[in-house]
């Protein structure tokens, strides 16, 4: 991916302002919605660390690291839909993301339909759980 392409999180912004700067600087989503964003970004450039470091140790499986890059084998992200926001803004320390990720695995094309929740301690958000749909 080239740093002026469309990030693929959808948001219609250049990759370099978008997503690219939480894991290329120090810089860390403002927003769940943001930190939501560049974990589907994740996804798609195969940042497993970023994954495993932005979900929340007290919701992550010790093996996470692992899984993780073995999932990125069998699957190609296609593109997110954000449905919905709840909270999880600068000023919250809590927040809700429903979102459709379209994604391809073994040849067949499906959808995760996930209200995934979010927190933020001492100025980080982290993603903790998802109800799938």
């Amino acid at each position: 991916m080239k740093k002026n392409d469309l990030c693929p999180c959808g948001s219609g912004q250049i990759y370099r302002e978008c997503c690219q700067r939480f894991w290329a600087t120090q810089q860390k989503p403002n927003t769940a919605e943001q930190l939501m964003r560049s974990r589907y970004t994740a996804f798609v450039l195969q940042k497993a660390q970023y994954l495993v470091d932005t979900h929340h140790a007290d919701f992550r499986e010790a093996n996470a690291l692992q899984t993780l890059k073995k999932s990125f084998k069998n699957t190609q992200w296609l593109g997110l839909d954000v449905i919905g926001v709840e909270a999880g803004q600068a000023t919250d320390d809590k927040g809700m993301v429903e979102f459709k990720a379209h994604f391809n695995s073994l040849g067949i094309q499906q959808v995760l339909h996930e209200r995934s929740s979010f927190v933020k301690e001492q100025g980080q958000w982290f993603y903790t759980t998802g109800t799938l749909f």
